[in-house]
């Protein structure tokens, strides 16, 4: 039983650590490659610049311009925002019990979506991240109404929230094309997700929403556990479960929103991810989300990374890419199910 035991432990351990490996590789590449190119040696001389030290070969002017005023927020931002996205995934696949859950499956992020570019219409940034934080929080309450009915079975849950999305995605468009063109980003921006328009400012704000509400999530990564039980044995064992799922759709919809704000809707991270790091971190909850984070920020970073350089000088939407990946494996998720509808 040991052995069983320190075998699985040994597996999870190496496999987190190989996943974190993997995103300190695409950051690195991430800071050095692009249109301009800068030697990892002297963004390394950047980096240590701007933290008090004195490179030995002092970096230009050109590399800090790029390397810290565009690059390093970037990936920063792409790492917030995909770590957000993939624990915010876990943790609405363990509240309704299905892997299928995704927190823009279930129409949050198209939602978010809505405030996001009626407040860039309106204030700029913050004003979209606020907006976006307001109409995440409004739209879980939609997907919580949805939730209430209790004889709706889980997957019809997720087809609702898909048709949900759908509707709220169109909504998404009438403000864009309503909106002065030359102040909300296209369409495309906030259906399909960008990191080019990342600033420290943003990586701020973001940093405050999606580490508070990531931190709370982990917080209840054991309410989640004793969820899997089912929610009638949940409640014999001293769960609220509607109050429980009221507080976790609020924060999902706080983190995603906050992400949406920033950077658009970025789809099938929270999908995809727990998916892949279930298997190495096993079902239990905080685990599952201290992989999820690494594994999340790490894929946003190299989905970005490829958006940038796939076909130069063009940048595509890094949506276009995560959806590459997450669409084939949503379909082979469904494939697996014998019942959707």
């Amino acid at each position: 039983m040991n052995t069983v035991r320190d075998s699985y432990w040994l597996r999870r351990r190496v496999g987190v650590a190989a996943v974190f490996v993997g995103l300190l590789l695409a950051a690195a590449a991430s800071l050095s490659m692009g249109a301009v190119e800068v030697e990892q040696g002297e963004v390394v001389a950047v980096i240590a610049q701007q933290f008090g030290f004195e490179p030995s070969a002092p970096p230009s002017d050109q590399a800090v311009a790029v390397v810290w005023g565009l690059r390093v927020p970037r990936v920063i931002m792409g790492a917030l925002v995909g770590a957000a996205l993939a624990v915010s995934g876990a943790s609405l696949q363990g509240l309704f019990r299905n892997q299928l859950a995704d927190p823009h499956l279930l129409g949050i992020g198209p939602g978010a979506a809505i405030g996001a570019a009626l407040g860039a219409g309106l204030g700029g940034v913050q004003a979209a991240l606020a907006g976006g934080v307001l109409t995440g929080v409004l739209t879980a309450f939609a997907v919580r109404r949805l939730a209430r009915a209790r004889t709706i079975d889980p997957n019809r849950l997720i087809l609702s929230g898909v048709a949900l999305g759908a509707t709220l995605s169109a909504w998404v468009g009438f403000v864009v094309f309503g909106s002065d063109r030359a102040v909300v980003p296209p369409i495309e921006y906030w259906l399909l997700g960008s990191l080019s328009a990342a600033t420290w400012r943003g990586v701020g704000t973001v940093a405050v929403f999606s580490i508070a509400g990531v931190a709370s999530l982990f917080g209840v990564a054991r309410t989640l556990d004793i969820l899997v039980l089912g929610h009638g044995e949940a409640s014999h064992l001293g769960v609220d479960v509607d109050l429980f799922t009221t507080i976790c759709l609020i924060v999902v919809g706080v983190v995603v929103g906050s992400t949406v704000g920033a950077v658009g809707v970025i789809v099938f991270v929270g999908l995809l991810i727990p998916q892949l790091m279930r298997p190495i971190t096993g079902p239990f909850h905080r685990a599952l989300m201290w992989g999820s984070l690494v594994a999340g920020a790490g894929f946003v970073v190299a989905s970005d990374l490829v958006a940038r350089l796939a076909i130069e000088p063009v940048e595509l939407p890094v949506g276009l890419v995560t959806s590459v990946v997450g669409g084939p494996m949503f379909l082979w998720i469904v494939s697996r199910r014998r019942n959707v509808t």
